[in-house]
């Protein structure tokens, strides 16, 4: 397609040039109406940028929330696991006092 616009473009400039001041003028009108169009392309294209990075933002955001609240979960569930676990040892080591026997002394 771009090759099309290209040859296009190459083929007014060659029109322009069998019709003299004419061919000029009108040729030269093509130029403006073609700026027009790549600058309200331009706007479009920095207006779509402009939508996708807001809405990517506001998905990085959603996913940092959901992320947060499996951490804070995760550090909940580690938290009762270690209080677990300290209680168990203490009760381990208890029991180990109590069933070791007692030294002798020399």
């Amino acid at each position: 397609m771009y090759e099309k616009i290209w040859l296009a473009g190459l083929g007014a400039y060659a029109r322009s040039e069998k019709k003299g001041q004419e061919g000029k003028a009108f040729f030269d009108e093509l130029v403006v109406d073609g700026e027009k169009v790549r600058d309200r392309a331009s706007d479009k294209i920095d207006e779509l940028k402009g939508k996708a990075k807001d809405s990517i933002g506001e998905v990085v955001d959603k996913v940092r929330d959901i992320l947060k609240l499996e951490k804070d979960k995760d550090t909940e569930e580690l938290s009762l696991q270690i209080e677990a676990l300290s209680k168990a040892v203490s009760e381990l080591a208890a029991v180990e006092k109590k069933a070791a026997p007692a030294k002798k002394s020399a």
